[in-house]
């Protein structure tokens, strides 16, 4: 049988967050040239000055299916615009629409139109919230399990992505959303959250808290989620995309990574190195990184027991390459001003979760920094997988006494630069203390 071609078009419209202002140029055209508007009620509501004239079809929600078959039906003879909040492609009624019409041979011309969605509004609105990379998970388990959304959260939070959460809550999913934020202040710890409700629309609240301070929400509202490097200053939620690295912005920002930012905090520091350097005066990297020990353990002894082994410069230019960094355990992570992947986030198996983590992440231990500030397991896993796949840089300080010395001595048998102590003393403080020391000769100007 010849199938005649369509006569019509149906346009797929995102009206953005739902003010006419935030809505696309080509979405009012479309809107303009159709003769029918489909669409669910809510949503046609916020254009309803815009379709004085036209014929309207609405359906109520959770009718996504029906919407689909009437405006594909409508536009093999006339045009027609279905409407969708945000952008129609996320979370929107765009995948239904291509599915059913490729499921069923459906002879239509289909155009999507792109709009602005909830996460760029509200990122916007909170200050610059989500600068690079993000993640965007819902929260609604009607479409896809539960099993699933927590999955997709638990991946999206130990990527140290910026995480957009959609659909946070209703009558029925509140225990979702508490579920959510307990899995979010794991990772995490009390994070900051951007929580915006009605973005770009009548209503709308801004506000910023702590994921201890989140508690009602409704499907009305989006959180972002920051990420490890998301900052909140007066009243503004931003995560630095790296333009004060690459541009030297501002003298504040390097004295605060000294740890003062006040005229006395900064007097204190100068004391400070002045008494460093009067334990041990040595000049260059190794001298710095002994006086950073020092100053984490406030023990001037540590520097008997700090094991150097190789070109510890290459710890700087590795970082200079912008390689990844790979700690043991989240405590490490946490005092590093650089983002790092964490071991303990990838272990699977019965081994220790460290030694598995660090076994799961072979291939992308090879050319990394990798800081071990706790486990001597995850050291002794470290210098197996460095046989086949070896970093490029090693600071192992675990502490106790089981394991500890006999896991340092032999990482500092691996033909891998390295920093280590000697014996039972180290911890996750100083590791972190000796990572940093990196990251600053990295970051100076050459």
């Amino acid at each position: 049988m010849l199938l005649l071609p369509s006569r019509g078009k149906l346009y797929v419209v995102g009206i953005g967050p739902g003010k006419e202002e935030l809505m696309t140029l080509k979405a009012k055209r479309a809107i303009e040239e159709a003769d029918y508007i489909v669409g669910y009620q809510t949503y046609v509501d916020r254009i309803s000055h815009l379709i004085e004239g036209k014929k309207v079809v609405t359906t109520p929600m959770r009718k996504e299916l029906d919407r689909v078959k009437i405006a594909l039906e409508l536009a093999k003879e006339h045009v027609v615009a279905l409407i969708s909040g945000g952008d129609p492609s996320i979370y929107g009624i765009l995948p239904l629409v291509i599915e059913y019409a490729v499921e069923k041979k459906v002879d239509v011309e289909i155009e999507a139109i792109p709009g602005v969605t909830a996460a760029s509004a509200a990122s916007s609105l909170l200050g610059s919230a989500i600068s690079g990379d993000f993640a965007v998970v819902s929260l609604s388990d009607l479409l896809v399990p539960w099993s699933v959304v927590e999955k997709r959260l638990l991946y999206a939070l130990s990527g140290d992505f910026v995480v957009a959460i959609y659909n946070p809550s209703s009558r029925r999913r509140k225990e979702n959303f508490r579920k959510a934020m307990e899995i979010v202040r794991r990772f995490r710890g009390d994070a900051w959250v951007g929580v915006v409700r009605n973005a770009g629309r009548e209503g709308q609240q801004v506000e910023i808290r702590r994921v201890s301070e989140v508690d009602e929400v409704d499907m009305n509202t989006i959180l972002i989620v920051g990420n490890s490097e998301t900052k909140v200053v007066d009243g503004k939620m931003f995560t630095p995309r790296g333009y004060s690295n690459k541009y030297n912005i501002g003298e504040k920002r390097r004295a605060e990574r000294m740890g003062a930012s006040t005229k006395g905090g900064m007097e204190v520091a100068r004391r400070s190195e002045e008494i460093l350097r009067s334990f041990y005066p040595e000049e260059g990297l190794r001298g710095d990184i002994i006086r950073r020990c020092i100053a984490t353990t406030g023990d001037v002894t540590i520097k008997d027991v700090i094991r150097f082994v190789g070109d510890t410069e290459e710890g700087v230019r590795a970082l200079r390459d912008g390689c990844r960094i790979i700690a043991d355990v989240h405590m490490v992570r946490a005092g590093l001003r650089r983002d790092a992947i964490v071991a303990v986030d990838f272990a699977r198996g019965d081994d220790t979760r460290t030694a598995s983590g660090i076994r799961n992440l072979a291939e992308m231990i090879e050319g990394s920094l990798v800081a071990i500030g706790n486990s001597p397991s995850a050291a002794f896993a470290l210098c197996e997988v460095a046989e086949k796949h070896p970093p490029r840089f090693i600071v192992a300080t675990p502490v106790g006494f089981v394991n500890a010395a006999e896991s340092k001595k032999m990482v500092r048998k691996l033909p891998v630069p390295s920093v280590t102590t000697e014996g039972p003393r180290g911890g996750s403080g100083i590791c972190a203390a000796i990572v940093n020391c990196l990251i600053e000769h990295a970051d100076r100007p050459d």
